[in-house]
């Protein structure tokens, strides 16, 4: 028999969202679901408990899909659908849920449990290969009415970074879990663009975002376009190791992309990532995390660029906002 604590811990540390309804009850309502569905939707154990997961599509479900979902369980069989899901701020997520039904020694359905996956990052990558082919002002302009997200890159924007990191924040501190955090930006780019014009670099953009969503594919991971040629990451439940490694590999993917730019020591495009690692306490406040990964991204600027370093002890002396003045001023 596997030993139910090591079950417990693996359902309370897992990326993905676990949940679990009761087949027997009137509606279907849930009975558990772990840090992860909250993190995901927004919603909290005690006010997704109780109700039917239904809640999370806020009444639209493609016909087609609401039809083979309800055959399948009319069959006692198990389902799996990639459906569009609503986090409790009204934002639009991706989610791959699939369901399992539970039975009893008599065969009888007495629970059903499903894992939910947010594949929205995938789902908008394929909508953004696929517009590639089409015209560029259509698809930015079909991107754009998705207000979470960024138009050119199809990753979330600052303005939902700015809502959403709220929210991972209480959460992580109320599990006491680790959070991770980058700072990402291109080095050069505007000499980048300067030499080979705006378009290049918006499909240079492009390419970097797509390597940065296929980097972090984790339900726990947030990726974000912070402004101009800047993005942010963060990863919960990732300590200061695989962090560090994580940096230096996405230093060298970007690289191994093969991007030509002759401003660059290097000859190819490259970035420069600063990071920290936190687990937030009472007291602590968001903003004061991500300007320790914004300083820890100066101090990759100043050691030359292309490589990654981690938040440097706090140096009252240089605000941030004139550390990015400097930056301006030195070119990105």
């Amino acid at each position: 028999m596997i030993d139910l604590n090591l079950l417990q811990h693996a359902v309370m540390d897992s990326r993905d969202g676990i949940s679990i309804a009761v087949a027997g009850e009137v509606d279907t309502p849930l009975i558990f679901v772990n840090p992860a569905f909250e993190r995901m939707t927004g919603y909290s154990y005690d006010e997704a408990v109780g109700r039917n997961c239904r809640f999370l599509q806020q009444g639209y479900v493609d016909p087609d899909q609401r039809e083979a979902m309800r055959a399948a369980v009319a069959k006692g069989e198990g389902f799996s659908e990639v459906l569009p899901n609503y986090r409790k701020d009204g934002t639009l997520f991706w989610n791959e849920l699939s369901v399992s039904p539970i039975h009893d020694e008599h065969g009888t359905v007495t629970h059903y449990i499903g894992f939910q996956k947010d594949v929205t990052q995938r789902v908008l990558l394929d909508e953004k290969l696929r517009a590639r082919n089409r015209d560029l002002e259509s698809a930015k302009r079909a991107l754009e009415e998705l207000v979470t997200l960024d138009a050119l890159t199809g990753v979330y924007n600052r303005r939902h970074f700015d809502s959403r990191m709220g929210t991972l924040w209480k959460i992580s501190a109320r599990t006491a879990e680790s959070m991770a955090i980058f700072f990402i930006d291109i080095d050069h780019f505007k000499a980048y663009n300067d030499h080979f014009g705006h378009q290049k670099g918006d499909e240079a953009l492009i390419d970097v975002a797509q390597t940065l969503a296929e980097s972090f594919q984790r339900g726990s991971d947030f990726l974000a376009r912070y402004g101009g040629e800047e993005f942010v990451v963060v990863a919960c439940g990732m300590d200061r190791q695989p962090a560090g490694y994580f940096a230096d590999e996405l230093c060298r993917r970007i690289r191994d992309l093969g991007i030509p730019n002759p401003d660059s020591p290097s000859g190819r495009l490259t970035i420069s990532v600063g990071y920290t690692v936190v687990i937030p306490q009472p007291g602590m406040e968001a903003n004061a995390a991500v300007k320790r990964a914004d300083e820890a991204l100066f101090a990759a600027k100043h050691a030359g660029r292309n490589c990654a370093q981690s938040a440097p002890a706090p140096t009252p002396s240089v605000t941030v906002r004139e550390k990015r003045v400097q930056k301006t001023s030195s070119g990105s």
